[in-house]
């Protein structure tokens, strides 16, 4: 048996694979399901270049007025995403999903010293530096990075 096949998580090894994309919604929430997928890589050891907070799940979590903390704890105790989004719905205000979501769609990079800040991070804005929203960002990056003939681009931004 291999060790993915031991990984309570399979399907969130995000050594090889991106999370789901910045515009998949679980409970009426943006950005949701790409959040459970880097905790659970998180809880599993295979975050790879990932990380939840700080970020746009930071955002997330703040404006559901919740903690990193309590929503791992959700998501190592749920057994499914439909659990975790009963848990976002009884535990937060419906009502503001709407604005988080346009929120979270408007986020980006602030100006040309923010970009500046990022670009080691994300080394695909080398090629697209007119590029500022950070779900457009995310999905390109998430291509990018998965892209053999970007690896060794991939190793240096992975240890800067």
């Amino acid at each position: 048996m291999t060790a993915q096949h031991t990984l309570p998580y399979p399907q969130c090894d995000l050594r090889a694979h991106p999370p789901r994309g910045p515009h998949e919604q679980l409970a009426g929430l943006v950005f949701l399901p790409r959040t459970i997928d880097k905790v659970r890589a998180k809880l599993q050891g295979t975050l790879g270049l990932y990380r939840v907070a700080p970020g746009i799940s930071g955002y997330l979590f703040e404006w559901l007025g919740i903690t990193e903390e309590q929503f791992t704890d959700v998501v190592r105790n749920a057994k499914d995403d439909a659990a975790i989004a009963d848990w976002i719905r009884s535990h937060c205000d419906p009502g503001t999903f709407g604005e988080i979501n346009e929120r979270l769609r408007l986020r980006g990079i602030r100006d040309e010293q923010h970009r500046l800040e990022v670009l080691p991070r994300y080394p695909v804005l080398e090629e697209y530096p007119a590029l500022r929203n950070w779900f457009e960002i995310f999905e390109l990056d998430d291509r990018w990075t998965f892209d053999p003939a970007n690896a060794e681009k991939v190793r240096l931004a992975a240890s800067s």
